[in-house]
């Protein structure tokens, strides 16, 4: 057997009007750390001006961690309204404790036994069901 050695010839390319293999272009490298240098400088100038912008005190307004946002007046009404209801509540439970106790030392001064309770109407003994 015996075999070929093929030689393949290129030619040398020829920049054409945008047609084909074009030939690439590349930066020495002063240049691209001219072009780095630029585009880091650029970059700084951009961040710094973004800080400065964000740390400005503006005039009236200053910048308190302990203030707190300010409600909407129709928040401020819901929670003063459920203030008041919670007083309220808490205000009739109490009475009902007083109540309670009086009650106790009535019966415990009357006869040492309390009086038996009658359920109201609707709440008499129901029939239990159980799925199985």
């Amino acid at each position: 057997m015996v075999t070929q050695a093929l030689t393949v010839q290129k030619k040398p390319v020829v920049p054409t009007s945008g047609k084909g293999k074009q030939p690439k272009h590349f930066l020495n490298q002063d240049a691209a750390l001219d072009l780095a240098a630029v585009i880091a400088e650029a970059q700084e100038e951009k961040s710094l001006s973004k800080a400065a912008k964000n740390h400005q005190i503006q005039a009236g307004h200053p910048r308190g961690f302990d203030q707190k946002p300010k409600l909407s007046v129709s928040k401020m009404k819901l929670k003063e309204t459920k203030a008041l209801l919670a007083a309220r509540r808490a205000h009739h439970k109490r009475g009902k404790a007083k109540l309670r106790k009086q009650r106790d030392q009535t019966s415990n001064a009357d006869g040492g036994e309390s009086k038996p309770t009658i359920a109201p109407k609707g709440s008499q003994t129901r029939k239990k069901v159980s799925f199985a």
